[in-house]
């Protein structure tokens, strides 16, 4: 399979793989983009963007199949403190329920938006510690709909 990967485009080769592959893949970017989203406070890591467009591309094929995606919060949960997705995962939607991409909620609302709660360079040069208020971004939609 890995030398048929090789020679198929990557849009291809993402509709290829079995669902529980594809969950797998989905779950595994969406845990690293919700990782870095919990240190959020520090700033955009590097490679921020890169991982939120690799989590893109596995939900909108998640969503394509039919799948409920699973918000970024649940994310954060998993990747950046072992908590277990549980039932979020696997759902399929219900007939004429519309798919919430959440990630493209995230691009939407957040990314680059979100001003580091702490100075880094300061803390490196003259040590001690800070202190700041950060927003905790969300993409379940109730929580979104209580911010407007």
């Amino acid at each position: 399979m890995s030398l048929l990967l090789k020679i198929l485009p990557h849009k291809v080769a993402e509709r290829i793989w079995p669902d529980p592959v594809l969950e797998k893949k989905y779950v595994a970017a969406g845990a690293e983009f919700g990782d870095a989203v919990s240190y959020i406070y520090m700033g955009e890591c590097v490679g921020f963007e890169g991982m939120l467009n690799t989590w893109d591309v596995w939900e909108r094929e998640y969503a394509r199949r039919g799948y409920r995606t699973v918000s970024l919060d649940a994310f954060v949960e998993l990747g950046g403190y072992n908590t277990p997705l549980g039932d979020a995962i696997g759902k399929r939607r219900e007939a004429g329920e519309e798919p919430i991409y959440h990630a493209q909620i995230y691009r939407k609302q957040y990314l680059g938006k979100i001003e580091p709660a702490v100075d880094l360079e300061k803390m490196m040069r003259e040590g001690g510690t800070q202190a700041g208020v950060y927003l905790v971004p969300s993409t379940e939609i109730e929580k979104l709909d209580n911010e407007k």
